[in-house]
């Protein structure tokens, strides 16, 4: 944390202050039972930090969370335990933490401008059985994606055990014709130094490298020395109806029960899903039976074209038939970009870690006793490259008004984000709270970063409680 930006809100450029003396009587030692607030979305990369990268959450019910162990991990409210199906069929290991660098990937401009091309309409190649748009029966479908579908087993970077296993899917050879990218999610591979195998339908395995993770959308990409893997038919998922028969197929539960084939149909389209990082993707939910392993496993239309690729479903007692694709319009997005670039450009954060001010006991007195915004968050860390480190604005401050509109809900901000380009200013109202609990406001106007260009910040101690206040005052 920058400790320089403590206390200079007043002498800040293009802030105005308004101070307002509302006593708010901190909890009492009789409130510890109540546990301190974790942050709801910090569900996949444990010890992680909240949103990397600086994106900002929006929540939805139920959330995908990290796959544990031989259990189940389990949300209070509307948070319903939902499993990411983790590719890691984590053999003895539990769940893999993950890199946000993508360990293997240089995540550089590789200046291959190969990309994914999605068909248009139903046409079927000419060396398969779908011609004229005819619809395929389950055998002929199986026929046709078995081959392009292929396990990933990501070993330690000793090499010595397989961390995880996965799905992946054949995409297409390189404008050279020397290199094969296969489509998989992001949280299969993105390990620290992994080792990848790729291993086809016949037993055939492969040294594969990580060309790209996109973390947020969890699409990856991996790369073989070899053009002799048959690629799939991907097709615009734009055509995808509700009712729609869709196919799965992967490997559930690791290389044991490889290129498992299952089928289902679609039950809705832009549903909402959170990423491991707490990025939403409009995703096609669909009934077809998935489990950890089939991560990165292509949903198959009726013609045999991959329209998405499977990331994740709910685990719950309560819950059945409920999977989730990638679509296949947002994966080439941004998949071109991986192979281009290693990672996704031009997309703008405001390159900050932040909670809900309504999962502090505190922060919510606070809140309610000011009458502030009910979606107001709470900054918990500011990202090195973010335009805030020049704002006097630190951690434990509130954003309460996003260009002059009340935080109602944390939407607000982050369509706010989702509306800008790369350069643009918004001006955020920021609460602050001192030592007895009084609050003063002022306003900046701050610029929106490339993701690319934020990184964590080194861990420091924290100057603030969520669930209890502060562990020093703010203020003099």
């Amino acid at each position: 944390m920058d400790h320089n930006f403590e206390n200079n809100a007043n002498n800040t450029e293009n802030t105005t202050e308004n101070t307002t003396s509302v006593p708010v009587t901190p909890p009492t030692n009789n409130t510890q039972n109540t546990p301190p607030v974790s942050n709801p979305y910090n569900t996949y990369y444990s010890g992680g930090q909240y949103m990397p990268y600086g994106s900002y959450n929006r929540p939805v019910t139920p959330k995908p969370e990290a796959p544990k162990k031989s259990s189940k991990g389990k949300k209070t409210g509307l948070i319903i335990a939902v499993v990411i199906i983790c590719v890691c069929f984590l053999i003895s290991v539990g769940i893999i933490v993950g890199t946000l660098v993508s360990g293997g990937s240089n995540n550089k401009n590789t200046g291959d401008d190969t990309q994914l091309n999605l068909i248009e309409g139903i046409v079927g190649n000419e060396d398969e059985v779908v011609t004229d748009g005819e619809k395929l029966s389950a055998k002929q479908i199986y026929k046709k994606v078995h081959e392009s579908s292929v396990g990933i087993l990501v070993y330690s970077s000793n090499q010595q055990r397989v961390y995880s296993e996965g799905t992946g899917i054949v995409m297409s050879t390189n404008s050279d014709n020397t290199v094969t990218y296969i489509i998989t999610c992001a949280h299969v591979i993105d390990v620290k130094n992994p080792k990848i195998i790729v291993q086809t339908a016949d037993g055939t395995q492969y040294d594969g490298t990580v060309v790209g993770v996109d973390a947020k959308t969890d699409i990856g990409v991996v790369r073989v020395s070899s053009t002799d893997l048959k690629s799939a038919e991907f097709a615009d998922s734009s055509s995808v109806e509700v009712g729609d028969t869709v196919y799965a197929i992967g490997n559930p539960g690791g290389m044991q029960f490889f290129g498992s084939f299952t089928n289902g149909m679609v039950s809705a389209i832009g549903r909402p899903v959170d990423s491991p990082v707490g990025y939403e993707v409009a995703c096609i939910q669909h009934t077809a039976p998935i489990n950890p392993g089939n991560s990165g496993g292509a949903l198959v239309n009726e013609y045999g074209q991959v329209i998405g690729i499977n990331s994740s479903k709910i685990a719950s007692e309560d819950y059945e038939g409920m999977g989730f694709a990638v679509p296949s319009a947002t994966v080439k997005e941004i998949v071109d970009e991986l192979i281009k670039n290693g990672v996704v450009t031009n997309r703008p954060v405001l390159g900050v870690n932040v909670a809900l001010s309504s999962q502090s006991q505190v922060y919510s007195i606070i809140v309610k006793v000011n009458n502030l915004p009910t979606g107001s968050v709470i900054i918990d860390t500011i990202m090195n490259g973010s335009d805030l480190k020049n704002k006097g604005v630190k951690e434990g401050d509130m954003i309460i008004k996003v260009n002059g509109e009340d935080m109602e809900t944390q939407d607000v901000l982050l369509d706010a984000i989702e509306k800008s380009k790369v350069g643009d200013t918004i001006t955020l109202t920021i609460c602050r709270v001192d030592s007895e609990y009084n609050i003063s406001t002022f306003d900046v106007d701050v610029k929106l970063v490339d993701d690319s260009s934020v990184s964590e910040p080194e861990t420091e101690t924290p100057e603030y409680d969520f669930d209890y206040g502060f562990n020093f005052p703010f203020g003099e």
